[in-house]
């Protein structure tokens, strides 16, 4: 109700998780679970002031700061939830990069749990791919060269990143559906 662009993202994003999660083999249950994480993953963004949230223009430092508090504000709303233990953490960690440098925790990659890897690539596609005010959304080719962009940088995971590139026609699809 809050936010439109960011109800869209969300199933973007939870689509996309998923239909990656079963592409990577990972069991049935867990896909659900990671579909949620998707679909929840924003929901920090509760606590950012709207005239922050859906500034057209580029954002200050300071507003940037404030957007990223959005992954802990996540943690905070699902971490007392008995069942959502997971949940939660996957989708807290969706900014987290492989060197330490993402948000809330920065943690290393080994530290990152398979699930937010899957979140945060997805989330990426999703995001690149979505019209935005400012811009149209990418074609499925420049997703995925942005996505090997990140992944050469160490910025995604790898493995996540090349499976990525083997749904990219179906991930496109749940985009615009």
């Amino acid at each position: 109700t809050k936010s439109p662009y960011t109800a869209a993202h969300s199933q973007g994003v939870a689509s996309i998780s998923r239909l990656l999660a079963e592409h990577m083999g990972i069991a049935p249950e867990r896909c659900i679970k990671i579909e949620i994480a998707g679909l929840l993953h924003d929901l920090g963004k509760l606590r950012v002031p709207d005239e922050i949230l859906d500034k057209p223009g580029s954002l200050t430092p300071n507003e940037r700061l404030v957007i990223q508090t959005h992954s802990f504000e996540t943690w905070q709303i699902l971490r007392p939830i008995r069942g959502f233990e997971d949940i939660a953490r996957w989708a807290a960690c969706h900014h987290e990069e492989p060197d330490g440098t993402g948000y809330p925790f920065h943690l290393k990659a080994s530290e990152i749990p398979l699930e937010a890897r899957i979140l945060r690539v997805a989330d990426i596609m999703e995001a690149m791919a979505q019209d935005r005010p400012y811009r149209a959304g990418l074609k499925a080719d420049e997703v995925a060269r942005f996505l090997i962009q990140l992944s050469q940088e160490g910025r995604v995971d790898k493995d996540v990143a090349h499976a990525a590139l083997g749904i990219m026609d179906e991930a496109m699809s749940a985009v615009r559906s």
